[in-house]
């Protein structure tokens, strides 16, 4: 009778501490929310055209702000190529030029005082639709990088848009359900990055990071970075 309740008293703390060393190895996810900053660092590095206009915008006056307007101009028309995407006919050199060099970029607030006579307006023409032949739309990507380079060229404190970028750092590929005013799914690759534009308000986040549950509310007033890992 003893050896039987020793045998049963074993069993039932194998199972216990058993259980309890697999709660203590669940996987928790490391979260990191920052307000985005371009540097020049990354600016000088990049191929984004996001991030170079960024850092322009957000240092109006740095010295080698004419330098990496040549660079954004030459990346815009790159993505603007013929040869890259024949069903999407390139704007002039010389319109790029306008809205590279242009004062929208560093202007600011000073905005508002030029602009009495004339109604503020967010469209930014990246790229116009060849009228030969059957008409065709945009890519989505193109639609997506015109997006976000209106908004960063936009001086309108009114704006109601910004973006949340989700920095991945884990080795897991994510699909970001972002739920609120709009319903967004967001592919971010391992060790990557992907953004959506949104509009201001409260949303939602959830996923799985390396079969980590992730979930968390953020109240979306201006762009936003979020770094997710798994935490060690």
């Amino acid at each position: 009778m003893k050896k039987l309740f020793l045998i049963i008293f074993l069993s039932i703390f194998s199972v216990g501490f058993a259980q309890k060393k697999k709660k203590a190895k669940a996987k928790v996810v490391a979260e990191k929310e920052t307000v985005i900053i371009y540097t020049l660092e990354e600016a000088e590095s990049t191929a984004e055209a996001r991030i170079i206009a960024g850092f322009i915008k957000q240092n109006p006056g740095h010295q080698k702000n004419d330098a990496l307007k040549r660079k954004l101009m030459d990346i815009i028309m790159a993505d603007n190529s013929v040869e890259a995407k024949p069903t999407i006919r390139p704007i002039s050199k010389d319109k790029i030029e306008k809205i590279v060099s242009n004062n929208e970029l560093n202007k600011g607030k000073d905005l508002a005082s030029t602009a009495k006579a004339a109604t503020p307006t967010r469209t930014v023409n990246y790229a116009a639709v060849g009228s030969s032949g059957k008409k065709s739309e945009p890519s989505a990507e193109a639609k997506k990088t015109a997006s976000y380079l209106t908004h960063l060229f936009n001086t309108d404190p009114n704006d109601n848009e910004a973006y949340i970028n989700i920095k991945n750092k884990s080795k897991c590929r994510l699909i970001v359900k972002i739920s609120g005013k709009k319903y967004y799914n967001l592919d971010v690759p391992a060790n990557g990055q992907n953004f959506v534009m949104v509009e201001k308000g409260e949303y939602v986040l959830t996923t799985s990071v390396c079969d980590a549950k992730y979930s968390s509310l953020k109240k979306v007033t201006r762009d936003i970075e979020i770094a997710l890992n798994v935490a060690d």
